[in-house]
């Protein structure tokens, strides 16, 4: 029996973190089952050498993958093409499995034929410690291999169909060469959006596996680091306006895709007219890319205006993203 699943751990000067994660995935049940391809995205700590020593010690488990940094798309990139198991997912370096259920997960993907399958995932705050699990919702059937395009006409649904809960078949991505850009952050969306898109069939398993730290002021989500890396999520909206265009897509499918594609515009609305601190530049950006939406994409120009508009309003009423969070009930 060859692997089930390959894990890819994108790793960039992450040696304060693998021994926390590595450990998660070094079990004697998994050795038949599991492949975990550490990719060394041109650290220049000690997290290679870190991750030679469970390779080392486990050997069935881990291979190591180094390479010239670049970003996390090329190493996901990477991993998809070493990777041999029949499916596939992504843990970043910093991040951890629950062992025993992830024991579980594969052990049910040995006899699933489903394109893509979705777990569950917990948050842990780094500071405080506190966690939040992240339950699957009621309204899906669990355990059950469902039609795509049945559940992608749930406007919720894309909630819980994320980087840390996506499990894709490898011959899905290789059939599509499914390929991210480089050298930029944010293309988590980019092969969340492709690898869904493309896929036919669904499972839902209401498993906790992926232990997502958060609450570290340098995570490129950070409102901070969408400002500073403003041309980085630029460049994949843009991508995901030229994937949608290349793609003829009917029903809610198309619905979906629509949806996925119009939701990273708005969050680049956002970026510009409310993150971004320095008010003028900010303007200037949205207007750069009101303009570009029109001249290339006016379907998706006009499906954004109304939230182009809401976000000039609160653009000149001093918003932030802490008052945008307070004002949408996050905080």
């Amino acid at each position: 029996m060859g692997k089930i699943l390959s894990i890819a751990v994108p790793s960039y000067n992450v040696e304060q973190y693998l021994n926390k994660g590595l450990p998660t995935y070094a079990d004697d049940r998994l050795k038949e089952t599991l492949e975990v391809l550490i990719v060394n995205d041109g650290s220049t700590d000690r997290t290679a050498e870190i991750a030679q020593t469970y390779v080392e010690q486990y050997p069935e488990i881990f291979r190591l993958i180094n390479k010239e940094n670049g970003g996390h798309g090329s190493a996901v990139n990477a991993g998809i093409d070493h990777a041999t198991g029949k499916y596939f997912r992504v843990i970043d370096g910093d991040d951890w499995v629950n062992t025993d259920n992830l024991v579980s997960l594969i052990e049910q993907m040995k006899t699933l034929e489903t394109d893509i399958v979705i777990d569950e995932k917990r948050e842990v705050h780094m500071v405080t410690g506190e966690t939040e699990h992240f339950q699957l919702p009621d309204y899906v059937e669990k355990n059950k291999t469902l039609q795509f395009a049945d559940i992608c006409s749930r406007e919720d649904i894309g909630s819980y169909i994320m980087i840390h809960t996506l499990s894709v078949k490898l011959e899905v991505l290789k059939k599509y060469k499914i390929h991210l850009l480089e050298h930029i952050f944010y293309v988590d969306y980019e092969y969340i959006v492709k690898a869904t898109c493309e896929s036919r069939t669904i499972t839902f398993l209401p498993i906790e596996i992926y232990q997502y730290l958060v609450g570290n002021a340098n995570q490129s989500v950070a409102a901070a680091n969408y400002v500073k890396r403003y041309s980085h999520h630029d460049q994949v909206t843009k991508e995901m306006l030229r994937f949608a265009a290349s793609k003829d897509y009917t029903g809610s499918r198309k619905a979906y895709l629509e949806r996925k594609v119009n939701l990273i515009v708005h969050t680049q609305y956002n970026i510009a007219l409310i993150f971004n601190p320095d008010r003028k530049e900010g303007i200037k950006q949205a207007r750069e890319l009101r303009a570009y939406l029109k001249t290339n994409y006016p379907q998706n120009a006009q499906a954004t205006d109304k939230r182009y508009h809401q976000a000039v309003i609160l653009h000149y009423l001093g918003f932030d993203d802490r008052k945008l969070n307070k004002l949408m009930g996050r905080n």
